[in-house]
């Protein structure tokens, strides 16, 4: 099939792809650059350490098994691809874990610069962290479905929720070793802490997002894009308030968790219900009251 130009139209798709291609390689070499400083010490940090501090890492597979289990449920009804679910997580893990950081302690150093002491990290660092951490994660989730080539909605949930989890799992190991390398003991108490979050943590953000980028790209019609555009920003406000000293509160944080936990099972049940089509858009209408 030719364009008006008379250059081939799947031609130029698959050269886009490549392109693609290679700028998630790219992204995700200069991640592991950066993110290679989360897993070491000190120079004189002995291995009893390093294998004290790294141990505490297992006690996340509380959550990944049962993540895993799901994917695997996902990618046998649907016929989503494993390994590409796999490459979702990897990329999580060292493109938007590692920039983010960088920008965060980035933004961090210039409005401490320029406001001193008025400068409030647990609100505007929690407001940035929210809106720089989504955006990253979302246009990796784009890069890879148009990668992948994939349009349906659950294609779009599952990459999602998968690079949520590698984002989760590589700030989860960031934050143990920060701790434990400081102080042995805290590697797993930390790492306790870091499960307690994981239940609506990024992998349920990144999918929440994911459903919005599709009901923008793959729906017809402004509503949806509406309800697109509204979960892309309701997730970015959650993950505010969650980060925020509002979150310190046990009652708020429970209730920030069944805020984003909720559409993610109900989108999870609607693909189960209705697998094919425009299902998404019908789970979306369930919230279109929030979206007028």
């Amino acid at each position: 099939m030719n364009d008006k130009w008379g250059f081939n139209i799947a031609g130029k798709q698959y050269k886009n792809r490549i392109i693609a291609a290679g700028v998630l390689i790219l992204l995700f070499t200069l991640g592991m650059a950066i993110d290679e400083g989360d897993y070491l010490a000190g120079k004189h940090t002995s291995a009893a350490v390093y294998l004290q501090v790294y141990a505490a890492f297992l006690l996340l597979l509380v959550y990944i098994v049962p993540f895993c289990i799901l994917m695997k449920r996902l990618c046998k009804k649907y016929g989503c691809s494993g390994f590409e679910l796999l490459i979702a997580v990897a990329c999580g893990a060292f493109i938007p874990a590692a920039f983010a950081g960088e920008i965060n302690d980035g933004f961090s150093g210039l409005m401490r610069h320029l406001m001193g002491r008025a400068y409030s990290d647990a609100w505007l660092g929690s407001a940035e962290t929210g809106v720089v951490e989504e955006l990253l994660k979302l246009g990796t989730v784009a890069l890879l479905v148009y990668l992948f080539s994939r349009k349906s909605r659950q294609d779009y949930l599952s990459i999602g929720m998968s690079v949520g989890m590698g984002f989760q799992i590589e700030e989860d190991f960031s934050y143990i070793t920060e701790s434990g390398f400081k102080h042995v003991s805290e590697a797993f108490p930390t790492a306790i802490d870091r499960i307690v979050g994981a239940l609506g943590s990024h992998w349920a953000y990144t999918g929440l997002t994911a459903v919005g980028l599709y009901l923008i790209v793959c729906s017809r019609g402004d509503h949806h894009v509406r309800q697109g555009v509204f979960w892309i920003l309701f997730v970015m406000a959650n993950h505010f308030l969650y980060d925020s000293p509002i979150g310190n509160v046990n009652l708020f944080s429970a209730l920030l968790t069944v805020a984003v936990l909720l559409p993610v099972i109900v989108f999870l049940k609607d693909c189960d219900e209705k697998p094919g089509g425009r299902a998404a858009d019908n789970a979306s209408d369930e919230y279109s009251g929030l979206v007028k």
